[in-house]
């Protein structure tokens, strides 16, 4: 008889380990990548490349059973490099030469992840998986002529440079923290790292999550 009571205790503790949780994150990524422009320009070439840092934002929805879960996410960030020249100003009117590069990445991804409680409240969280990302990159030069008086612009000399949209597979591994502020509801930050064929990226990024 405590033999059978024992397993129904273990089978109602596990029951309520599992569940389905959702989230949302907002942090910083940049990207490590091959694209770039070069512009060439009676005053000498113009190469952009976006590499910089830039703001993501994104979501998940998981499914934890004890200490591990599988996680289905979605991000989304971008870079962009740009420059410019005063080519002439003749009160009011302001003539510049202006380049732009843009790299958006829509990434979606699937990874298990292993929960590891370090107290009652904290908890770490791991994560290694696949990721499948869709690149769009565009760069332009153009000439913009502008009256201060009636902010009235025209475009002029237009140039597009390479533009291009690739969608890759790769691989993911994350690494993050959560304080249960209450008891379903969850504030962290993580740590990740992803790469593939075109690009590599690293991001730090807040998060809430909520366990159902």
């Amino acid at each position: 008889m405590k033999k059978y009571l024992f397993l129904l205790m273990a089978a109602t503790s596990t029951a309520t380990i599992a569940a389905p949780y959702v989230g949302l994150e907002y942090g910083l990524t940049n990207m490590s990548h091959d694209y770039s422009t070069t512009f060439s320009e009676t005053t000498g070439d113009v190469t952009l490349t976006p590499d910089d840092s830039s703001s993501s934002f994104g979501g998940f929805v998981g499914y934890r059973f004890n200490d591990f879960g599988l996680e289905l996410g979605y991000k989304k960030f971008e870079s962009d490099d740009s420059q410019n020249k005063v080519l002439s100003y003749a009160y009011p009117v302001e003539t510049e030469r202006e380049w732009d590069a843009d790299l958006d990445a829509t990434q979606i991804t699937l990874k298990p992840v292993y929960f590891y409680n370090i107290n009652e409240k904290l908890q770490l969280k791991t994560g290694l998986g696949l990721t499948y990302t869709q690149y769009k990159y565009n760069s332009s030069a153009y000439t913009e002529t502008e009256n201060d008086l009636t902010d009235q612009e025209t475009i002029s000399d237009y140039v597009a440079g390479d533009s291009k949209s690739e969608s890759v597979f790769g691989g993911i591994a994350s690494v993050g923290i959560e304080y249960m502020v209450i008891p379903n509801l969850a504030l962290g930050a993580s740590a990740s790292y992803q790469v593939d064929s075109i690009a590599n990226s690293t991001s730090f990024m807040l998060s809430s999550a909520y366990y159902f």
